[in-house]
């Protein structure tokens, strides 16, 4: 990194324009763990270290111009300092301009209704745009829209931005990227959100965490490429088992349940939903989850909520905080609420360090549309990409439908990531667990409910299901 960019980091920290170790509320309606705003900064020497950033940044694009023009609001207030410091580094002498709301209509000699303070533009000159961040775009094409009313065949090299964010927008579309495409207008920035995370990884490891996991979600694929891999932490440590849902509402059958499943190694953990979620008399999820680590402490407890990614974004912070503070590490969601309900509840959910498994297809007749359901399928495969792109690799897929395994199984590959995959949807509802894990692949996990917690001898129940888990490896025959 760049000393200039180093110092400008260093300078934000410091001055309080680049907000850490909170929750804060961007433009764009999420949660970030870090805000960036320099209209915090209004003294005298704040202007002029920014100013002079800058201009280090418009030096380094080689790029030559004719007019700097700084973009309403907060391009307004460092462009002319900004054309002074570039004066300075490079000897050259530029001009600056802003716009205002209003045209002016008084004064001076001129019938025009010019919107330009500074320099007025002419025909053909080249116009470098300033402001501090990108988020929507919508201020830098209102700004083009007035500029191009003053001249004609206005050329307009580059924007320069203080910091890019480097995030997709709600379409999941680089906002920079879509600028550009619109405008033909590249962006280039003193810093980017991964430079920051960077700086941060050297001397503040918590906030650099949450920023990565942030980027994770929200970040563009260049962003992603700054990153560190996180640590692979797998949820269930071996390919195939059996995961017991513990759809009950009593402390006590749990505790029956876990007694008399523990014991089996291919019972790998145990779903719990708002049934034991809720609580009784005297007891709440974390005792539920007490019960689970002292008679099965290897075995995954996996809360799965029907309404957890369901709701608006914002509840995803709520919902991530109580299975944190109940001793649940691994979560399942379906997020049917959209894509930026499923992007908060991910990055909200890795900030409080769960595990994640996301479903998109379900098990019982009439979900899909093909199916004669509410949720389209396409729909239902981009709940499977979006999770993808974040990093999950956990998914939740219905074992009753082995096409729509395979289809699901191909649209994650297609992300790049081999899915590890859960599966309910046996039983009572049809699915053969044999035909199921032979579709999945390799890593793959039956969800067995009634079958199990319903029967007379529990044990016995368990031995009839794991050994229909097909363990032959067909490369090997054994």
């Amino acid at each position: 990194m760049e000393q200039y960019k180093r110092e400008f980091i260093e300078f934000l920290k410091e001055s309080g324009a680049l907000k850490l170790n909170g929750d804060f509320k961007t433009k764009a309606g999420r949660n970030s763990p870090y805000f960036f705003n320099l209209g915090d900064l209004s003294d005298a020497e704040s202007t002029l270290k920014i100013a002079e950033a800058y201009a280090k940044a418009l030096v380094n694009t080689n790029i030559d111009f004719d007019i700097l023009y700084g973009i309403p609001e907060k391009g307004v207030g460092f462009v002319a300092q900004t054309i002074v410091e570039f004066l300075k580094q490079t000897e050259k002498n530029k001009s600056w301009a802003f716009s205002r709301k209003i045209p002016k209509e008084y004064g001076e000699l001129t019938t025009s209704k010019s919107q330009i303070v500074g320099r007025k533009p002419q025909e053909g000159e080249r116009i470098i745009t300033l402001d501090d961040v990108i988020t929507t775009g919508e201020t830098k094409y209102e700004a083009l829209a007035t500029l191009n009313k003053e001249a004609q065949n206005l050329k307009f090299p580059s924007m320069l931005i203080a910091l890019d964010r480097q995030e997709i927008n709600i379409l999941g579309k680089d906002a920079s990227e879509e600028f550009k495409e619109r405008t033909n207008i590249p962006i280039i920035s003193i810093i980017n959100a991964g430079e920051v995370y960077k700086y941060l990884k050297e001397n503040d490891n918590e906030n650099a965490r949450r920023i990565a996991n942030y980027l994770r979600v929200y970040g563009t694929n260049q962003a992603k490429e700054t990153l560190e891999k996180p640590l692979e932490k797998k949820i269930i440590g071996i390919e195939k088992s059996i995961i017991v849902a513990c759809d009950v509402e009593e402390k006590e059958q749990f505790e029956k349940i876990v007694k008399e499943t523990a014991e089996f190694p291919y019972i790998s953990g145990y779903k719990i939903g708002f049934e034991l979620g809720y609580g009784g008399k005297g007891w709440g999820l974390a005792d539920i989850v007490e019960i689970a680590k002292t008679y099965a402490p290897n075995k995954a407890v996996i809360f799965d909520h029907q309404k957890a990614a369901t709701d608006i974004p914002d509840t995803g912070k709520n919902f991530a905080r109580k299975m944190k503070k109940s001793g649940i590490e691994t979560i399942i969601l379906f997020p049917q609420a959209g894509p930026e309900t499923e992007r908060s509840w991910i990055y909200h959910a890795l900030d409080y360090d769960l595990n994640i498994i996301v479903g998109g297809r379900m098990t019982h007749q009439a979900y899909a549309v093909s199916e004669g359901g509410f949720i389209t399928d396409e729909g239902a495969k981009e709940m499977y990409k979006i999770a993808a792109k974040a990093g999950v690799k956990d998914f939740v897929v219905p074992g009753n439908k082995p096409e729509v395994i395979q289809e699901i199984k191909e649209v994650i590959e297609t992300e790049g990531v081999s899915p590890i995959f859960y599966s309910p949807g046996f039983i009572n509802q049809g699915g053969n667990i044999t035909q199921a894990t032979q579709v999945a692949g390799k890593s793959w996990h039956a969800i067995i409910g009634r079958g199990i917690i319903h029967a007379k001898d529990i044990k016995k129940a368990v031995q009839e299901y794991t050994s229909q888990l097909a363990w032959i490896d067909p490369t090997t025959k054994c």
